[in-house]
């Protein structure tokens, strides 16, 4: 398997540290995802191209938002030290990927 793709598969799974999944993957990656995505679909925008076009841009993320929020959920589940370092993490992914798809 491309070792790509064994990351993603092991993120979807919740097999990478709570801390990993949550500050790498969802909050980094995804913020510099989204950032691109919307800078786009704006660019589109100012294109004048069609704003079906510049929307599906704009939405290319989702799947992405999804994996990283299912990740987390499941790190979160394999968390083996004490605090509300998991809940936190949960509900600020969950905050996060709705910002992202409404932002």
């Amino acid at each position: 398997m491309i070792p790509g793709m064994q990351k993603l598969k092991l993120l979807w799974q919740g097999y990478l540290p709570l801390e990993t999944t949550f500050w790498q993957y969802a909050i980094l990656y995804g913020l510099l995802l989204n950032i691109v995505t919307t800078v786009a679909a704006l660019f589109l925008v100012v294109l004048d191209v069609p704003i079906a076009y510049a929307a599906i841009v704009h939405l290319l993320p989702v799947p992405y938002l999804i994996l990283t929020a299912v990740g987390v959920w499941r790190s979160a589940d394999r968390y083996g030290h004490h605090g509300n370092f998991p809940l936190f993490a949960r509900l600020a992914v969950l905050a996060w990927s709705a910002f992202w798809f409404v932002a």
